[in-house]
C-alpha cells in the first residue's frame, strides 16, 4: 500500500523479508525509552543461522532470512523488489493523482493517474472491485501477475493487485 500512494515510501529494515519484532530479554534491553524500541532493532538475519557473531541484541527468529528469500521467487523479498521496480516503471505510482474508487466493505481501491488502479482486500471475505479492465501488473497472489481483467477483479482475503488499465 505505501509504495502505491503519494509521498516518499519508507521501509524499515526487515520489512522487505516480513521480519517480526524480536524477543529481547529485560537484561539485554539497551534502549532507555518506555516501551523499549529494541524488539524492532534486532539484527537482520542474513543467513539461516543469522550470520552474526555476538550481536549487540539477540537475533530474532532467523527462519525468515535474506539468503533463503533471495533464492525463492515467491518470497516477500522478491515481491518487495518487484513492487519497487513497478513503482519506478509506472510514473503514475510516484506522481499520479489519487482518486478513491467505490468498493465493498473491507476493501479499498484508488486510481493513480489515468492508467493505474490499486485494489486491496483488507477483510476476511472475497470481494469484487468493478471497473478495472486491464492487466494485473502485480499481485500479492503472484500467480495472478499478468492476468487480464475484463470488467471487475475478484480479490481473496488479504489480497491486493495493481492493475494497468486499458
Amino acid at each position: 500500500m505505501l509504495l502505491t500512494l503519494r509521498g516518499t515510501p519508507c521501509l524499515y529494515y526487515g520489512d522487505e523479508i516480513a521480519l517480526e519484532a524480536g524477543d529481547v530479554p529485560a537484561d539485554r534491553v539497551l534502549d532507555c525509552a518506555t516501551p523499549s524500541r529494541d524488539p524492532g532493532r534486532t539484527p537482520m538475519p542474513w543467513t539461516p543461522d543469522g550470520g552474526w557473531i555476538a550481536p549487540w541484541l539477540p537475533l530474532a527468529d532467523s527462519s525468515r532470512n535474506v539468503e533463503e528469500q533471495r533464492a525463492n521467487p515467491g518470497s516477500t523479498l522478491h515481491f518487495t523488489r518487484d513492487l519497487i521496480a513497478l513503482r519506478r516503471r509506472l510514473p503514475e505510482l510516484r506522481s499520479g493523482g489519487y482518486v478513491e474508487l467505490p468498493t465493498p466493505a473491507g476493501a479499498w481501491a484508488w486510481r493513480r493517474g489515468d492508467d493505474v488502479v490499486v485494489a486491496l482486500n483488507l477483510g476476511a471475505d472475497t470481494v469484487q472491485i468493478p471497473g478495472l479492465g486491464g492487466t494485473i501488473a502485480l499481485s500479492t497472489n503472484r500467480a495472478r501477475d499478468g492476468e487480464s481483467v475484463d470488467v471487475a477483479v475478484t480479490l481473496g482475503p488479504s489480497e491486493a493487485v495493481i492493475v494497468e488499465l486499458g
